[in-house]
């Protein structure tokens, strides 16, 4: 993959997160994708699995 396809993929990235496109957004990632958060030792497998994470992130916040 050369930089321009890179530069490309995630300007589209980054453009359909800013424009809650959430379909697009997760594209750029492959079915096995795993995130980890260092802090917490979770791990997230799966694009799924992410994009249910990413919408749970997004959601808003109340105090009780």
């Amino acid at each position: 993959m050369d930089d321009r396809t890179v530069r490309t993929a995630l300007q589209r990235h980054w453009d359909a997160s800013d424009a809650s496109d959430f379909k697009v957004e997760h594209e750029i990632y492959r079915e096995n994708a795993v995130l980890f958060y260092p802090q917490s030792g979770e791990r997230i497998r799966g694009r799924k699995r992410l994009r249910k994470r990413v919408l749970w992130a997004r959601l808003p916040r109340t105090a009780t």
